[in-house]
């Protein structure tokens, strides 16, 4: 989406002596609603990883218990449980942490383009006041 919207702004004209951009300003707001819903999405895509992630751990907890109080193991097991579920829950807290940070940089990078294209937007208009301050003379 951020190429989407690169590419509007590149297909966006010129106005002659000013170095002012028009562009398709619904074309910009559509692809910017769309990266607002987008990031929330596949943040809500990792959460949904992890829960399924955390739901098969417990089943699988839950069926070696059952498999090991059948065979009267499992007090020789006790100790292996508590290491495979801490490192289950250092995995679950990797992922958290990834999907984090690769929102912190989606957002990072969006809010760097957006600044610079208000900053062109405002020179822009900063660009025009002028104009229209020796026209109204």
């Amino acid at each position: 989406m951020i190429d989407e919207l690169e590419d509007a702004l590149a297909e966006g004209r010129r106005v002659f002596f000013s170095g002012r951009l028009l562009v398709d300003e619904e074309r910009i707001l559509d692809i910017i609603d769309r990266m607002r819903v987008a990031v929330p999405e596949e943040l809500k895509q990792a959460r949904r990883v992890i829960s399924e992630q955390e739901r098969l751990i417990g089943e699988a907890q839950s069926h070696v218990r059952q498999v090991l109080e059948e065979q009267g193991l499992l007090a020789a097991v006790e100790a292996e449980r508590v290491r495979l579920l801490d490192l289950a829950e250092r995995d679950a807290a990797a992922v958290r942490a990834g999907a984090d940070e690769y929102a912190r940089q989606v957002l990072e990078d969006l809010e760097q383009r957006l600044t610079r294209l208000v900053a062109s937007v405002q020179n822009g208009l900063r660009e025009l006041q002028p104009a229209d301050d020796a026209g109204a003379r």
